[in-house]
């Protein structure tokens, strides 16, 4: 994604703080080992004379192969018994090594002169946090979520009841929500307004959140309207990068923007690369399956049908608890 530089400065300060984070860890770990083993921290004081040795044996100058061969010899001996000590006190070999929160770039960012993945997934981070500030992630949950809202009575077009239904969808969305990776799959959810569409969309993300995963949520058409700006140079963040890279986008209210035929083709550019990456996303609409087609292009609908299609079925849930206040 592009290195926005309020993005950039607030990655940095995360890798340096990790950076920071990580060195304490080493340095509380180096301590309980020379407390709890005092012949490590021996062996540790004899190979920092072994390096200091032969730094001056080398400096003297002359034939000192004989003698920088006895140092390292004597040097790999020490390394060995440190390693057996650690190991007879129930540490792993390499509890002492140098802790990265990233072992390819080693936490500097880089890898070969180029930014790391990691750097790029904490811009994304950051791209995320902004985008989700104004969202409710942590309004909705599992366990707000009333199923007795729904009746309970067979509906004779659909020979089950609304709240079978509903069952279902819920028991779905949180076993989805628990073993989510970032290559789940897609969800379509359809219906009409106020059936729980928001609510079990925004309880999925609270609890991939949890997880450690990137999710960014919000309606279509305030998502677009970023997009637009920044397409037409009033900005100069890079929403699109951060829609397409996070582990889960929620696009909520598709069909609420405007009718547009950039909105058509940024649509399409966020849904066909999140498919092509193998991401998944979570789209709601208040359009039936029919409906999409006569909205949006062969190309989107094609797209977003091939995500498991969810159905949402009963009357508004906020008007009825409206009228039970």
């Amino acid at each position: 994604m592009g290195f926005n530089e309020q993005f950039f400065n607030a990655a940095m300060d995360r890798l340096n703080q990790r950076r920071a984070n990580n060195r304490i860890i080493g340095e509380l770990r180096r301590d309980e080992v020379n407390e709890k083993i005092p012949e490590y921290r021996e062996l540790s004081q004899h190979l920092a004379e072994t390096g200091q040795k032969l730094v001056s044996l080398i400096m003297k100058g002359g034939d000192t192969a004989q003698g920088v061969a006895q140092l390292e010899k004597d040097n790999l001996d020490t390394q060995k018994c440190m390693t057996e000590l650690l190991k007879t006190a129930g540490y792993p070999e390499d509890y002492l090594k140098p802790v990265y929160t990233c072992p390819k770039c080693r936490d500097k960012g880089t890898v070969n002169g180029k930014w790391c993945s990691c750097f790029h997934r904490l811009m994304l981070e950051e791209a995320a946090k902004e985008l989700n500030e104004s969202s409710p992630l942590e309004l909705s949950s599992f366990e707000s979520f009333r199923l007795d809202y729904y009746p309970d009575k067979i509906d004779p077009a659909l020979h089950v009841s609304e709240r079978v239904i509903m069952q279902r969808n819920f028991d779905f969305c949180k076993e989805y929500a628990e073993n989510f990776t970032a290559k789940s799959e897609g969800i379509l959810m359809s219906g009409a307004t106020g059936l729980g569409k928001t609510h079990l969309s925004l309880a999925i993300a609270s609890r991939v959140l949890e997880k450690g995963y990137s999710v960014i949520y919000g309606s279509a058409p305030e998502l677009l309207r970023i997009i637009e700006r920044e397409y037409f140079g009033k900005s100069d963040k890079d929403t699109m990068s951060a829609l397409i890279g996070c582990d889960l986008l929620i696009l909520d209210d598709l069909g609420a923007e405007m009718e547009k035929q950039l909105y058509d083709s940024l649509l399409y550019e966020i849904i066909n690369s999140r498919v092509s990456r193998g991401l998944p996303m979570i789209v709601s609409t208040n359009y039936s399956t029919s409906e999409l087609t006569k909205h949006y292009s062969d190309k989107i609908c094609s797209r977003l049908l091939s995500f498991r299609l969810m159905a949402f079925v009963g009357s508004d849930i906020r008007r009825i608890i409206k009228k039970k206040k």
